[in-house]
């Protein structure tokens, strides 16, 4: 079954609402990030909201007889994602979090759910570190990604996974970006 772009695009916007409720950054990949006519699913690249450059450690709270409850829960809650960079706790977590949605009407696989408006969304949990690539790679098109990756192959270089962006991805071989709309023209 497929989806008109606009309808996956709502049916995106409350899921991410409700995961960023949960502290996480919610990106969409796939067709819909290509925004293509028709969608099959929606698939949604999760992780942590916050790097690990903004965290806040304990130590800075020296002053918490000060501050309000909330204002502790929130400091608590923002150390408490930055030290979840581990891919498997992270998943464990986030699929938990998105089976209780109520806007998912079941689960159908580990990473797939079916939202009570028919329409599936697949979850990509994914570490700080590592979000940016792997939002680019999941956007695809695959020939798309796999052309990118033959030609750092044939430069011998290795694409870099780490704290990357994706316009990076093609300077690092003397190519413009490609906006992921436009991505299907370089196959």
């Amino acid at each position: 079954m497929r989806f008109d772009y606009q309808f996956a695009v709502k049916e995106y916007e409350k899921v991410k609402i409700y995961l960023e409720k949960y502290g996480y950054r919610c990106e969409i990949t796939g067709s819909l990030r290509r925004e293509r006519e028709d969608i099959g699913d929606i698939d949604i690249v999760v992780g942590n909201q916050l790097s690990l450059s903004d965290s806040l450690s304990i130590h800075e709270y020296s002053d918490s007889a000060q501050m309000s409850k909330s204002e502790m829960w929130s400091k608590r809650e923002k150390v408490r994602l930055e030290r979840k960079e581990c891919l498997e706790e992270l998943e464990i977590e986030v699929l938990e979090i998105v089976s209780k949605c109520s806007q998912v009407k079941r689960r159908i696989n580990y990473y797939e759910f079916l939202l009570e408006s028919g329409i599936s969304i697949h979850m990509i949990p994914e570490i700080s570190k590592h979000f940016n690539y792997t939002l680019w790679h999941s956007t695809g098109p695959k020939p798309h990604v796999k052309l990118i990756k033959k030609i750092y192959e044939k430069k011998d270089i290795k694409i870099n996974m780490e704290n990357t962006i994706e316009n990076q991805i093609y300077e690092d071989i003397d190519l413009e970006y490609f906006q992921p709309k436009d991505r299907w023209k370089l196959v």
